[in-house]
């Protein structure tokens, strides 16, 4: 009798083991169903060798994971012929946050770089212009999966095209989207100048680390105006309910909207406006935030206090998207063209 009971215990554990369960995670989430405002041909568009680093910041990882493979997407609507491309890919923890991603590739990788796909033949499969967004294009299964986790850093991708024959094949990128603005609380009260004071956003892409002007209008020209800026809309400030009456103070139909985290003053000029410009902080953390905004005048006839107040507006920090990246034409070169808030969108597979 022949005794196999070494096999059959391997046969045994071999059918009770599970593998890992894989996931797919789109980076950034925010276009998982929507296309970007961009297109880029970096880097299997431009008919010639190219380097580039995509940069993912750390906020936008859930956690630790280990990356299995990654797609990529044509631009939404675009078509594309099937191209064969002499290829790299490496992975590594970003060791620098991304508004500090630097202009030489090396000063990006981290210590853990690694090359998850050898240089090889890549073929990339061809789109047809249809759905927006288009399909993910078939995953490139990594030869040796890349764990990230996103406590030590952000994640850097760098695609290395040695070679590639001409024609055009744009990959989808990040957007900038346009910021909402909303109205908060009463109406504003009219004083000498028999029109409600007004506030708006001059900005409409308000983006972290860009420039953002507010403005004061329909005050009576030469009188001064302030800009508050707050934190909330709700609640209790100052010993006052917002939105708070002001009508106990001499000032009727006018109302504190916001609490007042700052305040700004200027002169009404001409036309019966005042501009306040300011500066968003720079970091991808801000994305997402509201920020909150009135108006007042001093306007001694108007009624007992001396002030009228506009309706309150709040708007939204709206893009960059916390990504960036670093290129070049050719492979040789040290440094390239340094672009944050813009980068491939990817799908990785993760366990």
């Amino acid at each position: 009798m022949v005794r196999r009971p070494t096999c059959v215990c391997l046969l045994i554990a071999l059918s009770g083991s599970t593998a890992l369960a894989q996931t797919q995670l789109v980076v950034p989430a925010s276009h998982t169903a929507i296309d970007g405002s961009s297109a880029t041909n970096v880097p299997f568009g431009r008919s010639t060798p190219t380097r580039v680093q995509h940069a993912y910041d750390a906020s936008l990882f859930p956690g630790p994971r280990t990356i299995t493979a990654v797609s990529f997407r044509l631009d939404g609507g675009a078509a594309a012929a099937a191209k064969t491309v002499d290829c790299e890919l490496r992975m590594s923890t970003l060791p620098v946050p991304i508004v500090n991603l630097a202009v030489d590739f090396a000063s990006n990788r981290g210590a853990d770089e690694t090359v998850v796909l050898p240089r090889q033949l890549l073929t990339l499969a061809a789109g047809t212009a249809g759905g927006v967004p288009s399909p993910w294009l078939a995953s490139i299964p990594l030869a040796v999966p890349f764990v990230h986790d996103p406590q030590q850093g952000g994640l850097l991708l760098e695609v290395i095209v040695h070679g590639q024959p001409p024609g055009a094949y744009s990959l989808d990128a990040t957007f900038v989207c346009d910021s909402p603005e909303v109205t908060i609380g009463p109406a504003s009260c009219i004083g000498t100048s028999g029109v409600p004071l007004r506030v708006e956003s001059s900005t409409t892409q308000v983006i972290w680390g860009r420039p953002w002007v507010a403005r004061v209008l329909d005050a009576t020209p030469g009188m001064l105006v302030v800009l508050a800026l707050g934190t909330t809309e709700t609640g209790s400030w100052a010993g006052l309910t917002l939105p708070a009456n002001l009508a106990q103070l001499g000032a009727p139909g006018c109302f504190v909207s916001i609490d007042l985290a700052g305040a700004w003053y200027s002169v009404a000029g001409g036309n019966g406006s005042a501009q306040f410009p300011f500066v968003v902080p720079n970091s991808p953390q801000v994305l997402g935030e509201w920020i909150r905004f009135q108006g007042a005048a001093f306007d001694t006839a108007a009624n007992a206090l001396g002030l009228v107040t506009s309706q309150a507006r709040k708007v939204q920090v709206c893009g960059w998207e916390p990504v960036g990246r670093l290129w070049s034409n050719g492979i040789t070169a040290t440094t390239g063209t340094r672009e944050i808030g813009l980068s491939a969108v990817v799908r990785l597979t993760v366990q």
